[in-house]
């Protein structure tokens, strides 16, 4: 892993960590599936522009289309839906313990169906992260979780569907669009995800209530730019390290939205927090199988 990637890697842990923040705000005044069908329209809007000033995008789509699609379907408009859903019931430790879950499906999509071998190391490393999640949410997971607020096996199950759709997106990505640029699949695969979200927004829509500024400001940032440039990042992550390792972000990201919530919203930053990051960073040293003798040298 160069230097160049650990830097994408960790601006796009803290893009996608925004979006936690801007889902606290947009959320509750658009409802969770408006907000996430206009978080997808809005990143293809934005890719739109990409489309029209490249035509090696254009081209790149149009021959690609098909497995573009498959890859809208699994990373964008399925899994958004899904945890929407999920997240009508289901509390954000929860929520972000199961979405840590992504490399671990990710490695056994890659092992089974397409031969990407794990190393021992890296596979000792995303189990260290996992654990690490479980203990940074260990509060919300165990300490008030009522039967009412949602530990139901159904929105949980919604949750691990749409891990799956990340993780098989990005198989896909790796091993069917390995010769297409990075803003190609994210403009071709979020365009076409956006044409199955419009009718959604479009329906779901609060109609008549009054949506503020900040609000509508929170659904354009986490379309723009926690959602179509951090897919570009992800993307170029993929082909440049690989799926498993790429999907690996989603055991930082916590970090991350835990130093926001404490700055941006005056959350508490307790003992579990600093312990589980400690462990999620080691683990994911090992997932990526870094070293930091290579780094300094490089």
């Amino acid at each position: 892993m160069s230097n160049r990637d650990l830097i994408i890697f960790i601006t796009l842990s803290f893009m996608w960590s925004l979006s936690f923040i801007f889902y606290r705000i947009g959320v509750p005044e658009f409802g969770s599936l408006v907000f996430a069908s206009l978080r997808v329209v809005l990143a293809g809007l934005t890719m739109l522009v990409f489309v029209i000033l490249n035509k090696k995008n254009r081209v790149g789509i149009r021959e690609n289309w098909k497995v573009l699609t498959l890859v809208g379907l699994f990373s964008a408009a399925v899994p958004f839906i899904l945890f929407a859903f999920s997240a009508r019931s289901v509390n954000a430790g929860v929520l972000a313990v199961l979405n840590a879950s992504v490399p671990m499906i990710s490695g056994f999509i890659a092992s089974t169906f397409f031969k990407d071998r794990l190393s021992k190391k890296q596979i000792l490393g995303l189990v260290i992260g996992v654990i690490g999640v479980m203990i940074l949410m260990s509060e919300n997971l165990f300490g008030g979780q009522s039967a009412e607020s949602g530990s139901g096996l159904l929105s949980m199950g919604y949750a691990l569907l749409a891990c799956v759709g990340y993780a098989l997106g990005a198989n896909i990505t790796r091993n069917y669009l390995d010769n297409v640029s990075p803003v190609a699949i994210t403009a071709g695969s979020l365009l076409i995800a956006s044409v199955i979200m419009l009718p959604i927004a479009l329906y779901e829509f609060p109609y008549g209530k009054s949506i503020s500024i900040t609000a509508w400001v929170s659904v354009v940032c986490i379309g723009v730019f926690s959602t179509a440039i951090a897919l570009i990042f992800m993307n170029q992550l993929i082909k440049s390290i690989g799926p498993v390792r790429a999907t690996s972000i989603t055991l930082v990201i916590p970090i991350f939205a835990i130093i926001l919530g404490y700055l941006l919203l005056d959350e508490a930053l307790d003992t579990p927090a600093i312990i589980g990051s400690m462990v999620i960073l080691f683990g994911t040293y090992l997932s990526l199988d870094l070293s930091f003798k290579k780094m300094l040298n490089s």
